[in-house]
């Protein structure tokens, strides 16, 4: 079964009140959407994200389908205008990493995403395998340039995504509270153009935040190299893996 079949595979969607845990680009606010719609739309979802300028995109991207989906800005480690027991799932895609920017703040998100569920309530939670070296030559492009953005971030003090491993992020949710825990992992696919191209758009301002001119070049050398080695031998992703539970 592919990712996109397993993450929401067997759920009933008519009349499920259901949080979208991190809007970004809209895509998994999208396909709750759709599948509310298909259930004859009596369902509803809260699409939450601590960065509101997200909210447009997303709402274009529903086009008739938003009317089922209301927007709320919170961070989602302390929600406090949302009720407890509130929600029958939760589903929080490739956002879980960017919470971990700090030492047990995912746990934090943990928490608060089993109270605002309710008794019986599923969690789903899909996110990248870390890649701290490359497994195959294919994953080098993808190793490099994560390294770099990491160590950026670190360089100039600003927070960065934080993967975690599976197996890890099972004992934190036992730990929080939560039961029936399995998870299933799925191979990394190409490392798209697109992907590539947003990378090197968002990296360089993010090097010339470095103080020091010589490391600032290094970066910048870099760049060009990673993306000369994309165009040459291509790339893979990080394997990813998707996590069900229930409170």
């Amino acid at each position: 079964m592919e990712w996109t079949q397993y993450l929401l595979d067997e759920i009933d969607f008519s009349d499920l009140r259901v949080m979208d845990a991190g809007t970004g680009t809209g895509r998994t606010t999208s396909l709750l959407a759709g599948k509310v719609a298909e259930t004859g739309g009596k369902g509803r979802i809260l699409s939450v994200d601590i960065d509101p300028e997200t909210f447009p995109e997303a709402k274009r991207m529903l086009g008739e389908h938003a009317r089922f989906v209301e927007f709320v800005k919170a961070d989602l480690t302390c929600m406090p205008q949302i009720e407890s027991e509130s929600f029958d799932l939760i589903v929080c895609t490739e956002t879980l990493c960017a919470l971990n920017d700090r030492p047990l703040k995912a746990l934090k998100g943990l928490a608060e995403f089993y109270r605002v569920l309710r008794k019986g309530g599923l969690l789903i939670i899909a996110d990248d395998c870390p890649l701290p070296t490359a497994a195959t030559p294919e994953q080098e492009v993808q190793v490099m340039r994560w390294q770099m953005y990491k160590a950026i971030a670190e360089l100039t003090g600003e927070g960065h995504y934080t993967e975690i491993y599976p197996d890890e992020l099972e004992s934190a949710a036992s730990l929080v509270g939560f039961r029936n825990i399995e998870w299933r992992t799925f191979a990394g696919g190409p490392l798209q153009q697109d992907t590539m191209e947003e990378w090197r758009k968002v990296i360089p301002p993010m090097v010339n935040e470095i103080g020091d001119e010589q490391t600032r070049e290094a970066f910048l050398a870099l760049i060009s190299k990673i993306c000369k080695k994309y165009k040459k031998e291509g790339g893979r992703d990080a394997s990813s893996y998707i996590m069900k539970m229930r409170k």
